[in-house]
């Protein structure tokens, strides 16, 4: 009697999950859905939680690192072979470009690396990451790879491709490695994709808004010198607004 009960319970509880796995596929895009469901499968069973091991070969002194933001995991969303996972602990690898996952049941020491191949994107620190393809341009400067996105308009779009570059340093006659920004920037406007790391590839681009342009590097000297990401997603909105004024 007692195993007829168990299996009649098996039955339920299978019946259950297969009604909210065709839910599942219909809320496609409901986190907190997303988040019931990988608990109930369990979140080291998931595909994201195989890769292999990543490990950091890397010295370097004090806060100095190759990552974005800092050299320890934060809380963010990837969307990874077709599906989005959310609160996973990933860090950007911007030396390398990679994008490392401490996999969940594991140590926090524990670092598996991401097939770009499978990752189309994430989101971290209030950021929105894509990954675009060389092919998508004949621009020699776009790689294959990730970058942060900023949407201005349907068809109006600045990515930043942050990167670091390497020195090798000695202190007390030991050798160690220090990174610094090496970021560069693209517009995608009008179904085409420009280089724009200058005032000069600006004013190619939007040749009319040559004045604007001008009179917004002027004005904002401090903030170019301090965060020249934050200064050129600034001149961008400010482009973007003066070119729907011209526009109507």
């Amino acid at each position: 009697m007692k195993n007829h009960k168990k299996h009649h319970i098996c039955i339920l509880i299978f019946g259950f999950l297969l009604n909210f796995s065709n839910l599942y596929s219909q809320y496609n895009k409901d986190e907190s859905f997303h988040n019931w469901f990988d608990n109930i499968v369990g979140k080291e069973n998931l595909n994201i939680s195989n890769g292999p091991i990543y490990k950091d070969s890397y010295i370097t002194l004090g806060d100095n690192s190759m990552y974005y933001i800092a050299n320890n995991f934060m809380k963010g969303n990837v969307t990874y072979d077709g599906q989005t996972y959310y609160d996973i602990n990933i860090k950007y690898n911007l030396y390398k470009d990679e994008l490392i996952i401490n996999p969940i049941g594991e140590s926090k020491y524990s670092s598996l690396l991401l097939s770009m191949n499978k990752t189309s994107g994430f989101y971290v620190n209030g950021k929105n990451f894509v990954k675009l393809d060389k092919n998508l341009s004949p621009l020699p400067q776009l790689t294959t790879g990730y970058y942060e996105v900023n949407a201005l308009r349907e068809g109006f779009n600045f990515y930043i491709k942050h990167s670091k570059k390497i020195e090798s340093k000695t202190q007390d006659l030991k050798s160690y490695s220090y990174f610094t920004e090496n970021n560069s920037y693209f517009i995608f406007y009008k179904n085409t994709f420009y280089s724009s790391n200058s005032k000069s590839d600006l004013i190619k681009i939007f040749p009319n808004q040559k004045k604007q342009i001008n009179d917004f590097y002027a004005m904002n000297r401090e903030i170019r010198k301090s965060d020249n990401d934050q200064f050129m997603i600034n001149l961008l909105k400010h482009i973007n607004t003066s070119l729907l004024i011209t526009e109507k």
